[in-house]
Order: structure tokens, then sequence, then C-alpha cells
């Protein structure tokens, strides 16, 4: 079964990129336009990574990876 990698990335060109990249090497990638929609994501597809940009509206990389540390259910 192929790892499960969500890709958070504000701009669509380097998100597609990214998912290429990652796919030809197997894995099953998904996208999130920013923090809030990739936080709501994490939260149904539990990914076994997060690549995640810094610098993004609504929610930054920072506060993502906050959040998703600081949760019982989501740290893991």
């Amino acid at each position: 079964m192929a790892k499960k990698i969500l890709v958070v990335e504000d701009s669509p060109t380097q998100a597609q990129k990214a998912q290429l990249i990652l796919e030809s090497k197997g894995y099953q990638v998904s996208w999130a336009a920013n923090g809030s929609e990739g936080l709501a994501k994490i939260a149904t597809e539990k990914p076994d990574l997060i690549v995640t940009d810094i610098v993004m509206p609504q929610m930054d990389g920072y506060e993502l990876c906050q959040r998703v540390k600081s949760s019982q259910e989501l740290r893991h």
C-alpha cells in the first residue's frame, strides 16, 4: 500500500510539481491550498507525511505544525 503524503502549498504550480515528483516515486499524494484546508484534510485522511509551505494565507505552515503537534488525535 502506498504511503500517503499531504502537500500543503498555496501555489498550484508548486503543489503540482511536488505531486508529480512524489507520485513518480510511488506515493499517494493529496493537496491543500492553505493551512486551514490542510488541517481539515489531515483530520480525515490521516497522511503518513505532511509537506508544508510556510507563508500561506489563512494559516501559515508554522501554525499548521503547531496545531498538528498539539492535537492528541493528530500528533502521531
